[in-house]
Order: structure tokens, then C-alpha cells, then sequence
């Protein structure tokens, strides 16, 4: 013991450094895709569809295997599995960044990568907790905390920029730079001895929360092709049969005082419950937005992906402000109502989209909304977070967040399904993306400058410039989807009105996290 606890002593910074470099690579990961989408229909031969299960099946794995990446890294060690999931990482963005197909796309993106994250992302936290205490502990969970949030807002720049005037591919080369230097200073992290053994795994609960959210949300993305919908219906059945037998499973377990996968006892808190489902009603937002802005503009305002990344900027810049300012909220104003006044921030984006969509609306018009949806993520994403870890016990926490990061992945991954569903069902094609490969076409577009830069996403805002409104169908389609946003955001309101009112950080003179 005082060999661990002299070696975290030793470790200065670099423990903080690595674990915020995973976790940067990681929320990247999860935005820089999206703005490529006509590019990878292009490039991979392939149809929206498709492109939609791939970015949904990236969120899927991490949520399916969230909660079992964070029980291996009892078995493993934090840093065993910390690094376990960092060379599956690494391996996968090698295999995305070759890719001849589709397929291959998603078994090194969607797959090999989701495994990594899960494996990662649960341990990132138990590493920062278990090196550092006290003051420097807060700073450490406040620095990753930001460059989580710093992640999303560069990430569809990076993205669109690396796709425009290069490739896709290369965004995938530079997440696998990182995770060598991660592995290169790997020594620096601190070794935490397993607690568990193998044996003592919930193998059953293990399996079924992992394949019941897998078919569950499977069965809503081959929704697309009326041809699956009975065996959308089987999937989605067998999907929910299976986790209300984990639920039961792990009741059980904690009855008989056995090891759960999760402690499921945690949703008898009323504020625990109804601070995740808003949590996951917002995650469920932003992953749908994420996908149908780009595919909006990209196949009918003929946006690059450069262009689109910028258009997603408001949003992102609006959820770092937002979250920056978190701690100040909430010492005067209870988080019922702080989360209800982020619900209604988003209900005002989502309707005032749902207003302005028709054929002439352009990149410009959209901004307003865009950036008031970010206002209200900005503001549910660290209070829920707060909110989730104050009803749990302090020997719960990492199951709290175990559950929440599920929840996070998994309304992303929903976000994606349900959102490109109606997308794909309401006319929106391949033919319009595979057409706009979002590559710049000669070397002046290389050196354009920034009054250029402006100019030309200017000249991409106007679809009216080319005398092409957009077809009136996919107009009424992106009222649909934005209808169905406001009203799960109407759920997200009510629901936070009745979280239970407890002493605001200022009577407690505690803090709140801004982790996203």
C-alpha cells in the first residue's frame, strides 16, 4: 500500500495528461464522422442507410458494453484494462482508416473502436480518483471535464477540415498517433490492484444487458427497409425481453448478496432516475442532429463537410460556454428548475427549425436554432451529471456513472436511428451525397483565406444562387424530425419538474461537475 501510494505521489501530471488525451480522442471520435457522410457514401460505394448504422453502431457497442468495461477493470486493474482498450482502439482506427468498404468501416470504427472506448472511458475516471486527492483531484476531473467539452466543438472542424482537403482517413491516422503516445507513456500510470476475479463476474447479467440493448436498438435501425419491419418487431421484443430479465437478475443478486454487474437499486432514487432520463432524452437530441444537419446540408444545400462542421459550431460552442458556467447556476437556483430551463432552451431551437425549414432556408437561417439547442445541452448535460452523483452513496458512484455513460451511448445511438430513420423514410437519398464528394477540386481551394473561406460558405448557404429549391418532401421531412425532438424535449421538461428539491451549492458549499 505505501508502495502505490508513494508511486501516485510521483506521477505529477502526466497520469492527467494521458487519460485527458484518451478522452479527447474518444468525443472526437464521436463528431468528426458525421460531417463526412456524403464523402464515405462516395468513397465506400455505399447508401445513407448504411453510412446511419455505422455512426449509430459506434454509440451502440459503447453503450452495450459500458457497464462491463466498467466491472473488467475490478478483474483487469484500471490500468490493464485502461490499456487493453487503448491498443483494441488503435488497432480498430487502423483498420477505418483502410477500409475498402462498408463492412470493413464498420469493424474497425463502429466495432473494433466501441470496444476500446468502452473499455476506456470507465477506467479514465477510476484512474484520475485513484492518483490524485483532494484539490488536485477536483482540478484533474475539472480538466477533463473541459476538454471533453473543448473535443466537441473542435471535433466536426477537424473532421470537416481533414475531409475537405484531404480524407476522411487521415482523421483516423491521428487518433492512432495519439493512442501511441497514450501506450509510449502508459508507464507513468499508476498500477491499482484488481478487487475481483473472474468468477465473481455476473456472466449472466453481462450478456443480456450487453445483447438486449444491441437487439433493441438494431431492431430500430432495419426499420428502414419496410421488408425487416417483423423482424425489426422480433428484435426490439427479444431486445427489451432480455433487459427486464437483467433487471430482475441483478435485484436478485443484490438480494442474495452476490456481486451485480450494476447496482440496479440505484433507480429507486427518484432524482437519480429522472436526472438520467433527461440526460438521455438530450444525448438522444444532439445524436440525431449531429447526423440529419450534416445530411441536410450536404445533400441538399451541396455544403462540403468543412461547411458543415462550421454550421455545427454554434452548437457546439454554445454547449462549452454553458457548461463552463455550471457551478454559478447552481448555487442559487434548485436543478429541477435549471434542468427545465435548459429543456425549454432546446424546445425553442427545435421549434424555431421546425418554423424556418423551407425550400429556400438557408445554412444561415438555421443558425439560431442550432445554437439554442446547444444552450439547452449546455445546461441539462453537467447539472443532470450533478444531479445523478448527489443521489448516489459514495460506494454507488461508479455505478452511477456506469449507468449514465450507458445512458449517454445509448441515446446517441437511438438519436441516430430514429432521426436518420425518418430521414431515409422520407426521401432523402444517396444519389444527392454520393454526388457531393465534399473534396476541394484544385489547389486555389487549398489556399483560400479567410475572407475566401467566408465567401464560399456564404455562396453554399443560397441554394436559391442555383435557382434549386429543395424538394418539398425532404422540407416537410425535417419538420417531422424536428417535431418529434421538440415533443421528447417536451417529456425532458416535465420530467425534470419533478426531480425533488434539495439545498443548492450554495447551502451545501459543494461544487458541480461540468462533465458532458
Amino acid at each position: 500500500m505505501v508502495c502505490v501510494l508513494t508511486d501516485k505521489m510521483d506521477k505529477g501530471w502526466i497520469t492527467l495528461i494521458i487519460v485527458t488525451l484518451s478522452i479527447f480522442t474518444i468525443v472526437i471520435d464521436k463528431t468528426f464522422m458525421n460531417v463526412a457522410i456524403s464523402s464515405l457514401i462516395h468513397d465506400l460505394h455505399t447508401t445513407i442507410g448504411t453510412v446511419q448504422i455505422i455512426i449509430a453502431t459506434y454509440s451502440l457497442t459503447m453503450a452495450s458494453l459500458m457497464l462491463v468495461g466498467g466491472r473488467i477493470q475490478n478483474i483487469l486493474g484500471r490500468k490493464r484494462t485502461f490499456l487493453t482498450g487503448a491498443s483494441i482502439y488503435g488497432v480498430g482506427t487502423i483498420v477505418a482508416a483502410l477500409s475498402i468498404n462498408s463492412t470493413m468501416l464498420l469493424l474497425g470504427w463502429s466495432i473494433m473502436e466501441g470496444v476500446g472506448a468502452a473499455l476506456m472511458m470507465p477506467a479514465t475516471t477510476s484512474i484520475i480518483s485513484g492518483t490524485y486527492e483532494g484539490e488536485k483531484r477536483a482540478f484533474a476531473l475539472g480538466i477533463t471535464s473541459s476538454m471533453a467539452s473543448g473535443a466537441g466543438t473542435v471535433g466536426p472542424i477537424i473532421g470537416g477540415f481533414l475531409t475537405t482537403f484531404y480524407s476522411w482517413r487521415y482523421a483516423f491516422g491521428l487518433e492512432l498517433i495519439v493512442i501511441m503516445v497514450i501506450i509510449i507513456f502508459s508507464g507513468e500510470i499508476s498500477v491499482f490492484p484488481p478487487d475481483m476475479d473472474w468468477s465473481q463476474l455476473n456472466i449472466v447479467g453481462a450478456v443480456n444487458s450487453t445483447v438486449g440493448i444491441f437487439l433493441f436498438v438494431l431492431g430500430i435501425l432495419v426499420l428502414n427497409n419496410p421488408n425487416n419491419w417483423l423482424l425489426s418487431f422480433i428484435l426490439i421484443s427479444f431486445g427489451i425481453l432480455l433487459l427486464i430479465i437483467f433487471y430482475l437478475n441483478q435485484r436478485s443478486r443484490i438480494n442474495k448478496n452476490q456481486t451485480p454487474l450494476v447496482d440496479v437499486t440505484l433507480f429507486k432514487y427518484m432524482g437519480f432516475t429522472l436526472a438520467n432520463i433527461t440526460r438521455f432524452i438530450m444525448n438522444f437530441t444532439i445524436g440525431g442532429v449531429l447526423f440529419i444537419i450534416p445530411v441536410y446540408v450536404q445533400s441538399d444545400l451541396g455544403a462540403n463537410p468543412l461547411t458543415t462542421g462550421l454550421t455545427l459550431i454554434p452548437m457546439s460552442v454554445a454547449i462549452f460556454v454553458m457548461s463552463s458556467m455550471a457551478g454559478k447556476l447552481s448555487k442559487i437556483i434548485q436543478p429541477r428548475y435549471i434542468l427545465a430551463i435548459g429543456a425549454l432552451a432546446a424546445i425553442s431551437g427545435s421549434v424555431y427549425l421546425t418554423l424556418i425549414f423551407n425550400p429556400y432556408t438557408t445554412i444561415v437561417d438555421m443558425v439560431p436554432g442550432i445554437f439554442m439547442l446547444g444552450v439547452g445541452m449546455g445546461i441539462v448535460f453537467p447539472h443532470s451529471a450533478n444531479e445523478i452523483f448527489f443521489a448516489a452513496k459514495k460506494e454507488q458512484q461508479p455505478d452511477a456513472s456506469g449507468i449514465m455513460n450507458t445512458g449517454i451511448n445509448l441515446g446517441s445511438s437511438l438519436g441516430t436511428a430514429i432521426l436518420g430513420l425518418i430521414l431515409i423514410l422520407g426521401g432523402f437519398s444517396s444519389v444527392g451525397l454520393a454526388a457531393n464528394t465534399g473534396q476541394s477540386t484544385g489547389v486555389q481551394d487549398n489556399i483560400l483565406g479567410v475572407h475566401e473561406l467566408v465567401g464560399k460558405f456564404e455562396h453554399q448557404s443560397y441554394p436559391t444562387e442555383k435557382n434549386i429549391p429543395v424538394d418539398i418532401q425532404k422540407v416537410n421531412t425535417m419538420k417531422t424530425a424536428f417535431n418529434l425532438i421538440t415533443i421528447v424535449l417536451l417529456v425532458s421538461l416535465i420530467i425534470s419538474l419533478f426531480i425533488p428539491r434539495h439545498k443548492t451549492k450554495k447551502e451545501q458549499g459543494g461544487c458541480v461537475s461540468s462533465n458532458i
